[in-house]
């Protein structure tokens, strides 16, 4: 197994929706490589991961498919050192056969005597991170599914300028035929462009972050869901729903668990209950429901009652003496309700835990 650090200072995309829904976050980008794309069947080979915070790019490479245990589980560490990866269909893909080759390969890992694997031990959990998934945000969110010819990450690049900043010439598929040799020969030219060709991928991803200006954004995290650090914890908001009788929204706690549960929050009718993380890696979870006003088709919440500062929604042109409108007859606005949801969050795990 091989674990390369190389330095790149390259910037992630800073504008006001970048930093609206991951400021004080730790970002990587990532990408993987593997011998196909049927995880019962086939093996994670390397990983890339740009630590953005540290400035550092890191890629685990497994020699050879022996060698996947150990690869992975250092690859894991890797990217729980970060809050947030930013992929390309990682939510379909990338995240998914990492857990699927976490399972398969636990045993094995575990297995093997400590001074051969360095006493590394696979986590249990899967890796504790929100995932934003540049792929599901256009195709979802976007008008460039119907403008490009399809939405592959190198068509993208092109239609946003990035094509000539690109070194590898290889596709994925050509990858697999490439490792095949490489783990046959032990070829070093075959290992340098497997590695170039991962390496770029993670490059042009981290430069492709500004594609999120060309979608709805604030409509993308309110389907996808956002991350929310607060009171030491890293939660996955992931459901929201507007009901009869108030605003409700859940999730996943990501980097640590608690137990806790309550019906009131400053003299408020506010259900709460977070779920600790059980065994065999289930995560822990948590379930929120403030009260709304509705009123001549207006959703209003109480800010002030939730325990916000009114300064904090002062530029939106329905939001006043402590109300602030989430939506009307013209629908849901998903930038004032996400930002509500991230507000009472911090303001509950602040006061309530």
């Amino acid at each position: 197994m091989k674990h390369i650090v190389e330095k790149w200072d390259e910037k992630l995309h800073e504008g006001v929706l970048w930093k609206f829904y991951f400021d004080c976050l730790k970002i990587g980008v990532l990408d993987i490589e593997t011998t196909g794309l049927n995880p019962a069947r086939n093996k994670f080979v390397l990983g890339c991961l740009y630590d953005v915070t540290e400035g550092e790019i890191h890629q685990v490479l497994a020699e050879s498919r022996v060698e996947e245990p150990l690869a992975l589980a250092e690859y894991m560490e890797l990217i729980d050192r970060v809050d947030v990866v930013v992929t390309y269909n990682g939510r379909k893909f990338d995240m998914p056969f990492i857990d699927r080759r976490r399972q398969a390969t636990m045993n094995a890992l575990n297995y093997l005597k400590h001074e051969e694997n360095g006493g590394m031990k696979m986590p249990e959990g899967g890796t504790a991170v929100y995932d934003l998934d540049l792929y599901q945000v256009l195709d979802k969110h976007s008008a460039l599914r119907r403008i490009l010819p399809n939405l592959k990450q190198k068509t993208v690049e092109e239609y946003m300028g990035l094509w000539e900043t690109r070194a590898d010439e290889i596709s994925g598929a050509e990858s697999v035929e490439l490792y095949n040799h490489y783990e046959a020969t032990a070829d070093t030219e075959a290992e340098k462009k497997i590695l170039l060709h991962n390496n770029d991928d993670v490059r042009q991803l981290t430069k492709l972050t500004k594609a999120i200006t060309k979608s709805d954004f604030h409509k993308a995290m309110y389907s996808l869901g956002f991350p929310v650090k607060a009171g030491g914890l890293l939660l996955h908001v992931n459901r929201i729903a507007f009901e009869r009788d108030g605003l409700a929204f859940s999730g996943e706690q990501l980097k640590s668990s608690i137990d806790y549960m309550g019906f009131e929050f400053r003299d408020r009718p506010v259900s709460s209950r977070f779920i600790r993380a059980g065994e065999s890696g289930r995560r822990g979870l948590f379930e929120l429901k403030v009260p709304l006003i509705r009123q001549e088709g207006y959703i209003i919440a109480d800010t002030e009652a939730a325990g916000i500062s009114p300064e904090a929604f002062a530029d939106y042109p329905d939001s006043g003496s402590g109300f602030l409108v989430l939506g009307d007859t013209e629908g849901i606005r998903y930038r004032e309700t996400n930002h509500f949801i991230k507000s009472f969050i911090e303001s509950f795990m602040e006061e309530a835990i």
